[in-house]
């Protein structure tokens, strides 16, 4: 499957964006994206909290904790929906849900102020994440609106999980597009029409009434805005892909069942590269690719051998 032929997995993209500034070059590709988290809340809680940010160190903080002995209570106790502030605003495109996300992190209990665990802030191990409003609601609300490159602090009400609340300070190193977008066209003679979820963007196919091309064929169906991909890049993608025997089957694989995939172009198999060399950020391209663009006659795990694929792909962001 394309898996096994992916070049970069999540944990090591953190090595390609290593001391990463917040680009600005694709902040086109994100016009008319709609957020799908509430833009975060500020407050006077969050705003007495001081972060010291020093180069490839871990953030320290500074608020007033609690002092049982003294009967000091923490400045963050008591606050009841989650605070946010931007320490240092980048300039790169806006985080507005369902996006994958690198960055790097701090964790600090809200009443003590100890750290409860970080990235260690100098490229070498940040996280990758989707968020979203379904499965991190919070953490969704409490980055949406703010720019990649950007360091923001926000703290949490204390609940039963959390019983001392939470103060995070999180880089948002790279933010990535939630789905193709831009201009729609319909796919050209000899490839399938496309079929799109309205509320998620993830693709489907109509069953053709042609028969399975021989030869390699793609097309952008939707334009992008972004920087072009080249031969050599890495890209982070959304995919679905269909093997084609006398009619389209299923899927096969899809990374719209987990969450985005990375892949270096010249690493992977030859069709993928070639769809999307040349496209913008932001497009989705749809290919179909012999054997000979694909796993050839060996095959790869459940694709048999000499098998025609389809792939739907969307482009979602290059990682330099």
């Amino acid at each position: 499957m394309l898996k096994t032929k992916i070049a970069l997995t999540l944990t090591s993209l953190a090595l390609v964006l290593t001391g990463c500034t917040a680009p600005n070059g694709d902040v086109a590709a994100f016009d008319g994206i709609q957020p799908t988290c509430d833009k975060y809340v500020g407050g006077s809680a969050i705003d007495s909290v001081k972060v010291t940010l020093n180069k490839d160190e871990i953030p320290k903080v500074e608020f007033v904790t609690a002092d049982a002995n003294a009967g000091v209570k923490s400045s963050l106790e008591g606050i009841k929906a989650t605070q946010t502030k931007v320490i240092r605003e980048g300039n790169g495109p806006t985080f507005t849900g369902d996006q994958l996300t690198i960055l790097e992190y701090a964790v600090f209990s809200a009443t003590t102020g100890a750290m409860l665990g970080s990235s260690q802030w100098n490229g070498s191990d940040t996280a990758a994440q989707v968020f979203d409003k379904a499965n991190s609601k919070v953490y969704c609300e409490a980055m949406s609106g703010v720019k990649e490159g950007s360091v923001i602090a926000f703290a949490t009400p204390q609940i039963e999980n959390d019983p001392e609340g939470s103060l995070y300070v999180f880089e948002l190193k790279k933010v990535y597009l939630p789905r193709a977008n831009g201009a729609v066209s319909t796919s050209p003679s000899g490839l399938p029409q496309v079929v799109r979820d309205p509320k998620t963007g993830r693709p489907g196919l109509i069953q053709p009434t042609f028969s399975k091309p021989t030869e390699f064929n793609k097309a952008v169906i939707i334009e992008g805005k972004g920087a072009v991909v080249a031969a050599t890049d890495s890209v982070t993608v959304h995919y679905s892909g269909w093997m084609w025997t006398d009619r389209l089957g299923g899927t096969f694989e899809s990374s719209w069942d987990s969450q985005p995939a990375t892949l270096n172009l010249d690493e992977t198999i030859t069709g993928f590269g070639k769809a999307l060399e040349g496209a913008k950020v932001g497009s989705q391209v749809i290919a179909v690719m012999p054997p000979d663009f694909a796993y050839g006659a060996q095959g790869n795990g459940s694709i048999p051998g000499n098998m025609t694929l389809l792939f739907v792909i969307d482009i979602l962001g290059i990682n330099k």
